[in-house]
C-alpha cells in the first residue's frame, strides 16, 4: 500500500512506494511500484534528467521560466514527469514550476533507497541525516527501489515511464547533467526512447549536443552507442526552448 509522506506545499501528502529489497525493473515490480503509488492509468511521461548541484546562477532561472511554460502542456496532455525526486537542481525546479503554475500533473520522483533521508519504517516523518539526499517537498509521488548509490535507479526511471505511458507518448528532456545523467539518458537510448536535449544547460546536455550535432565522441558511457541511437536524439538551444519546446513536447507526447 502507498505510504504518506511529509506533506508538500501544496498542503497534499505525496505518496511513497518502497520497493521490496529484491525487486529488479521486471514488468511485475513495476506493476506493483505503480499500483503502490496509485498510479494506474496509462498517460504520456515526460522523463526530466539533468543537473542537480552544478547548475549555473545563469541555468536555473532559465530552466524554472521553461518549465512553468510547459506545465500547462503537460496538464491539458494528462502527462505525467518522472525525474529523481530530490530538492536539487532540475527536479527541485520543475517541483516549483508545478507549485507556482498550479499544475496538476503528477511529479515523480524515483531515487534509490539507500541515498535519500528517508526512515523507512515511518516515512510520513521527516528526518536529518547526513549525507543522504531530501526529497523535493513539491513532488507529488516518490518510488523507492533498491540501491545504495546513484544511478541504482537509472533503469528504473526508463522502465517506469515505460510502463506508466504503455504505448501513449513519452520524451527524456536532458538539461545539464554529469556522470548519473550520461547513464540514465545511455537506458533511455538502449530502449529505443526518445531523448531532447537542451544545448547551452552544461555538462552532460552539452556534449550530447555536440555530438548529435557533430558526431563528437561520447567517451565514458559506458555502452556502444552509433548512428541509430544518434537519431533518437534532438537538440533545442536552452536560448529557444521557450519557444520551440511546449510544441515540441506536445508533438512528442500526443499519442
Amino acid at each position: 500500500m502507498p505510504l504518506d509522506a511529509t506533506s508538500n506545499r501544496a498542503g497534499l501528502a505525496p505518496s511513497v512506494w518502497i520497493a521490496h529489497p529484491h525487486a529488479c525493473p521486471e514488468p511485475d515490480d513495476l506493476d506493483a511500484a505503480l499500483t503502490g503509488a496509485g498510479l494506474t492509468h496509462p498517460r504520456p511521461v515526460l522523463i526530466l534528467v539533468g543537473g542537480a548541484a552544478n547548475l549555473s546562477d545563469t541555468v536555473a532561472p532559465a530552466l524554472l521560466k521553461l518549465f512553468e511554460r510547459i506545465a500547462p502542456r503537460l496538464d491539458a496532455l494528462g502527462a505525467a514527469v518522472i525525474d529523481g525526486g530530490t530538492a536539487f537542481g532540475v527536479m527541485a525546479l520543475m517541483g516549483r514550476a508545478r507549485r507556482c503554475t498550479g499544475a496538476r500533473f503528477p511529479l515523480i520522483g524515483i531515487a534509490p533507497q539507500g541515498v535519500v533521508a528517508i526512515d523507512m519504517a515511518k516515512p510520513e516523518q521527516p528526518v536529518e541525516n547526513v549525507g543522504k539526499a531530501s526529497l523535493d517537498p513539491d513532488h507529488t509521488h516518490f518510488i523507492l527501489v533498491p540501491g545504495d548509490g546513484w544511478g541504482d535507479e537509472s533503469p528504473w526511471i526508463s522502465a517506469v515511464a515505460d510502463r506508466l505511458a504503455r504505448g501513449r507518448g513519452t520524451l527524456m528532456l536532458v538539461a545539464a547533467g554529469g556522470e548519473i545523467t550520461r547513464l540514465d539518458v545511455m537506458h533511455r537510448l538502449r530502449t529505443g526512447g526518445r531523448v531532447l536535449v537542451l544545448a547551452g544547460s552544461g555538462g552532460t546536455a552539452d556534449r550530447l549536443a555536440d555530438w548529435r550535432r557533430d558526431g563528437v565522441g561520447l567517451p565514458d558511457v559506458g555502452v556502444d552507442v552509433g548512428e541509430a541511437e544518434r537519431d533518437l536524439v534532438e537538440v533545442s538551444d536552452l536560448a529557444d526552448a521557450p519557444e520551440r519546446l511546449p510544441a515540441l513536447v506536445e508533438h512528442a507526447l500526443a499519442r
